[in-house]
């Protein structure tokens, strides 16, 4: 196998990047047009990994290199340090950055990141790998006698099994089947409050309230650029994305976006105004279960509702997949 590295900034995408995605079942999230505003909105250098067993594509990779720089500003097209560490996640949305042919065996997938690795050892000066969000089907593929592998927040997947949500909020636990009832009885009552799930959204709204919810669970230290709001209008644009929204006179309260691959729905973003911005209590959990009744109104066979607050959506139904960061040389 061999390995082909692209800068989205300087050389732009593969032809055959969006192609593979696609045709993998993976969210729009991974479509080229939208990694390209990402990347240049980046703080740092974007690198690509196309990986081919001679001419098929068996694997993508989405890369960040890490070097020395100020991280207070966006990178510079080209501006990539001599030095630094390779960080694969899908930035900025914070899901897994890598992505293999369906058909690949454990021996192969292996085999496709070492050749990854090695196109980028051949151009940069390395430092060590991290890889994020890796699932324990994959974890062979990363892991090494130099490399380290901590158990992380776990994703969660929930499987409809029921034909209304009505069926879904009676197989709960009785606890969080009366207090998830009780958030929509609450939310439903609120004078002026509108829900909907929609094909887009106020460009700039969104991209305000989204921005609003990195920004306050960041760590501290941690200098993070916005979404742009160019982000959203492709979002708006992309057929297979919705958005469950709640708004009222002064506009949008809340939204969440919801990815549609034709065979499950993939959560993404969340946004919502500070309470004292006029913001409600609650609505997160409220859309959750739109969301549930969303995916068995289109009989999709799996809502993924991501990372975050994993115990609780254990609590509303969803199962933990185990997650993994594996880093070192």
């Amino acid at each position: 196998m061999r390995a082909e590295l692209f800068d989205p900034v300087v050389t732009g995408f593969p032809p055959d990047w969006d192609r593979f995605a696609a045709g993998a079942g993976a969210p729009v999230l991974w479509r080229s047009a939208l990694l390209t505003t990402a990347a240049w909105a980046s703080q740092s250098a974007t690198v690509l990994g196309v990986v081919r067993d001679g001419t098929d594509v068996v694997a993508l990779l989405h890369t960040r290199f890490l070097g020395p720089r100020d991280y207070r500003t966006y990178y510079r097209a080209g501006a990539t340090p001599r030095v630094g560490f390779v960080e694969c996640r899908l930035a900025p949305a914070s899901v897994a950055g890598h992505l293999f042919a369906r058909e690949l065996t454990y021996d192969a997938k292996r085999a496709a990141v070492r050749a990854f690795e090695r196109a980028v050892r051949a151009r940069r000066l390395v430092a060590g790998f991290c890889y994020r969000h890796v699932e324990s089907d994959d974890l062979v593929a990363f892991t090494g006698r130099t490399r380290r592998v901590v158990g992380v927040s776990p994703d969660t997947v929930l499987a409809t099994e029921w034909s209304t949500v009505e069926g879904y909020l009676a197989q709960l636990p009785p606890k969080w089947r009366s207090q998830l009832r009780g958030i929509r009885s609450t939310v439903r009552s609120t004078p002026g409050l509108r829900r909907a799930i929609v094909d887009t959204v106020p460009v700039v709204e969104a991209a305000r309230l989204v921005n609003l919810v990195r920004f306050r669970h960041r760590r501290p230290g941690v200098v993070r650029t916005p979404i742009p709001e160019h982000y959203f209008e492709q979002l708006n644009a992309d057929p297979t994305t919705r958005f469950a929204t709640y708004t009222d006179d002064s506009g949008l309260l809340a939204l969440s976006t919801v990815h549609d691959n034709g065979t499950d729905l993939t959560m993404s973003y969340w946004g919502s105004r500070d309470r004292a911005d006029g913001g409600l209590p609650n609505l997160y959990f409220d859309h959750y279960v739109d969301l549930v009744e969303h995916t068995i109104t289109l009989g999709r066979a799996t809502l993924r509702p991501g990372k975050g607050m994993a115990r609780i959506k254990e609590r509303f139904g969803a199962r933990p997949v185990a997650n993994h960061l594996v880093v070192g040389w």
